[in-house]
């Protein structure tokens, strides 16, 4: 067994056997409701052209998949990054707020710098807790 649980729990159940899987479930059960919605459109079972507006459901749907048992906090950055970036295109398409992604877009600089920041300290300090408890204290 490999001590690479950040947990420290030994033989996980959960993390030995479904890493991940609920975040894949969720984002393949929305490519799912997609792709079935447009294939009853061709067939003119349904007129999806009213559904438009809700596409940003898609992207609330990537970042539900990021947060189900997320492994990380850049994960759960990225997840709850997507989410708010959908609710605010899906509360625009529906005419409840009049702010929409093209007044709110640079805050995806932003993210992404601060998710770079936080990557290189908190991985700085990691290497260097790890570093400190391989070797041995040079005072003794």
């Amino acid at each position: 067994m490999t001590s690479h649980h950040h947990h420290g729990l030994e033989g996980c159940e959960w993390c030995d056997e479904s890493h991940g899987l609920w975040g894949a479930f969720v984002l393949g059960l929305g490519v799912f409701a997609l792709g079935a919605i447009l294939f009853l459109d061709n067939f003119g079972v349904l007129d999806a052209s009213g559904l438009a507006p809700f596409w940003p459901l898609l992207l609330v749907v990537l970042g539900l998949s990021h947060l189900t048992a997320p492994r990380s906090a850049r994960k759960t950055a990225w997840g709850l990054s997507w989410v708010a970036v959908g609710a605010i295109m899906l509360l625009h398409n529906l005419g409840v707020t009049p702010v929409g992604i093209e007044v709110l877009w640079p805050v995806v600089p932003v993210i992404l710098g601060t998710g770079l920041v936080l990557r290189g300290t908190l991985g700085r300090t990691a290497r260097l807790e790890r570093s400190g408890r391989r070797g041995s204290d040079p005072t003794v």
